[in-house]
């Protein structure tokens, strides 16, 4: 509790900019392609995994890199259709 609140002012920035990029999404869904836009979005889940096992030392299992590689062909087969 104590670092929460020394931490405040982060944790206010990170609420303002999780609000402003789901607000941007949103957005994009009503003006742009739908398929191209969620297979951009999906791919997210790819870079912070790579964050993760970068900086966080986080070890990618058989599981992890079959979920991996299902969001990889789901997002292909989203932009050729």
């Amino acid at each position: 509790m104590v670092e929460a609140r020394r931490q405040w002012k982060l944790g206010l920035l990170a609420a303002a900019l999780s609000i402003v990029t789901y607000g941007s999404a949103m957005l994009a869904y009503r003006y742009g392609a739908m398929a191209q836009l969620t297979a951009l979005r999906e791919t997210s889940v790819l870079f912070g995994t790579a964050l993760a096992m970068s900086f966080l030392g986080e070890h990618m299992t058989a599981r992890r890199w079959l979920a991996a590689l299902v969001i990889v062909a789901g997002a292909i087969l989203l932009q050729a259709g």
